[in-house]
């Protein structure tokens, strides 16, 4: 590498180190992350990424936010809470299709650090105007935190087991990879909002 090649890598911000975090997760997998591999992929010291970022925990912290900023959840006008609901459920999901191997990120962080407090809170955003009794936001996270993340974890090693298999897959395995596909997870989905719809008697559509 030349001179202003090196001063150039040197030069990357946290966010662009935070993108080619991302990019080596969705590559490599979670535990391949680390300060000597982004070293290698960005140019920029290791150290210089230790001293950034502190530690591995919280670079994949920051790989993380990058891939949770690709999803836009806002509220919508007139949208009901089943439509915020299948609306971010959808949009949860299409994010684990999109980066199958980095999603585990979600699940390793909790809730209630950043940045998926802050994500958090823009789900929540989803139902202010939808007059909900107030404790209801947190009863769609806890569900939809027990449902999603698994559901999609699920799929995304289904996915890759069929796509291993191609044709050699037996029937009993192929039964078991249909468990988890589109027209599944809407119809887990439309358990859950009917479930909640019950328990807690709230606005039929």
């Amino acid at each position: 590498m030349t001179q202003s090649g090196r001063e150039k890598t040197k030069s990357l911000t946290n966010e662009e180190l935070a993108k080619a975090a991302l990019e080596l997760v969705d590559q490599e997998g979670v535990d391949a992350l680390s300060f000597r591999k982004l070293c290698e992929r960005t140019g920029v010291p290791t150290m210089t990424i230790m001293n950034r970022f502190g530690s591995k925990r919280e670079l994949m912290k920051a790989a993380l936010g990058v891939m949770l900023d690709e999803t836009v959840v806002e509220p919508l006008p007139n949208e009901t809470w089943q439509e915020s609901l299948r609306r971010v459920a959808r949009m949860n999901r299409a994010m684990a299709l999109r980066h199958p191997k980095a999603f585990m990120m979600f699940v390793l962080v909790p809730i209630f650090e950043s940045p998926v407090l802050e994500f958090t809170d823009r789900v929540f955003s989803t139902h202010e105007n939808q007059n909900l009794p107030p404790e209801m936001p947190s009863v769609f996270l806890s569900l939809m935190h027990s449902f999603l993340p698994g559901f999609q974890l699920a799929e995304a090693y289904a996915n890759e087991e069929r796509s291993r298999m191609r044709e050699n897959a037996d029937f009993e395995a192929t039964e078991q990879f249909d468990l988890f596909t589109e027209e599944t997870f809407d119809r887990n989905v439309e358990i859950i909002i009917t479930g909640l719809t019950v328990q807690y008697g709230l606005p039929e559509e």
